[in-house]
Formats: C-alpha cells, sequence, structure tokens
C-alpha cells in the first residue's frame, strides 16, 4: 500500500475486535511517532503506549466521570465500549514545553495513524481523553503515566483490528481555492 492509498482509505474506527496487536506492529507505530517531523527539531513529544486493559479502563472511567451529558450521550448512542471503543493499545502523546507541540502532535498522530493503515491495523484519533489528564481533575493520570513535571497530555490515539469499517469520507473539492 502506498502512501496515498492509506490516506484515503483510512477512516475512524468506533468498534475495535478483541484481537491484539503484534509487539513488533507496536514498535513499528512507535518509530512512526518518532520518526516523525517536529518544528525546529525540537523532539518536545512524549508517547505512553498502552496495553493494559486496566489501565486503558481507568483513563476511560475518568474520562466519563468529567464529560457532559451530550458528551455521554453521545458514546452511548455510538455503543461505545469504553471511550477508545475497545481497542487493545493506546497511545498517548503528550510533551514537555514546546510552542509547537500541538503541531508537532498533529504530524506525529497522521504518521502513527497512517502506518497502523498499512499494517493492517485501524485507529481513532480521541481528544475527549485530555478530561483525565486536567490539573483541575484531582485523579488526573499524569502521576500514574509517569510524566514529567512539565509533561502535559496532546491527544491520545485508539488502534487495534477493525470489527467493522466504515468508508472514508468522500472528498470535498469545494474546499479548495487555486490562484
Amino acid at each position: 500500500m502506498n502512501c496515498l492509498e492509506a490516506i484515503r482509505k483510512r477512516s475512524s474506527c468506533r468498534d475495535f475486535s478483541d484481537k491484539k496487536v503484534l509487539p513488533e506492529d507496536a514498535e513499528k507505530l512507535l518509530e512512526a511517532g518518532l520518526a516523525s517531523p517536529t518544528a525546529i527539531n525540537a523532539q518536545s513529544l512524549r508517547f505512553s503506549l498502552i496495553t493494559d486493559e486496566a489501565l486503558i479502563q481507568q483513563i476511560s472511567d475518568r474520562t466519563y466521570a468529567r464529560l457532559d451529558a451530550g458528551r455521554l450521550q453521545s458514546m452511548k448512542d455510538r455503543q461505545a465500549k469504553n471511550l477508545f471503543y475497545g481497542a487493545p493499545l493506546v497511545l498517548i502523546i503528550s510533551s514537555v514545553p514546546s510552542n509547537y507541540a500541538a503541531i508537532d502532535a498533529g504530524i506525529a498522530t497522521q504518521s502513527i495513524c497512517l502506518a497502523a493503515e498499512q499494517l493492517g491495523l485501524s485507529s481513532c484519533i480521541i481528544g475527549m481523553s485530555r478530561r483525565s489528564f486536567e490539573e483541575d481533575n484531582p485523579q488526573h493520570m499524569r502521576q500514574i503515566l509517569q510524566m514529567e513535571e512539565a509533561e502535559r497530555y496532546l491527544i491520545s490515539i485508539a488502534i487495534g483490528y477493525a470489527q467493522s469499517r466504515k468508508e472514508p469520507h468522500e472528498l470535498s473539492w469545494d474546499h479548495v481555492r487555486r490562484f
């Protein structure tokens, strides 16, 4: 599969099977994240690879505890097993202070999701889990994931084998301006 095929084929998975991700594939995903470019080569990103089901559920539970009724209903409507849709692997991307951390995390996230697609895995980018890492959350997950003092959560990615797939979105060429 070439890069453009992976981009066109990928869609967010919200229905993962119980099948575990192979350790060598998890390492390839980490390699994709670590190889991603960062602004001014800051390399401020940190990656937490989580396969422990209890820890994944703990992050989900602590996030759900901070969601409003609308978001909880949305997850219920999606019949989500948990915040990560039952994915057997979750990657949390965080960063020590950097002016470009959010952009760098976006680049790394795309690299990881495309690598997952090439490996026959599916992914779902999830920002909602930030609530379990918020400073005002007395049960925040930062200490449990051994984050550095100044390190902050940026994004999470649920990864695994799709139990079902949805079609990728159609391209909307109306969103393009040509000069």
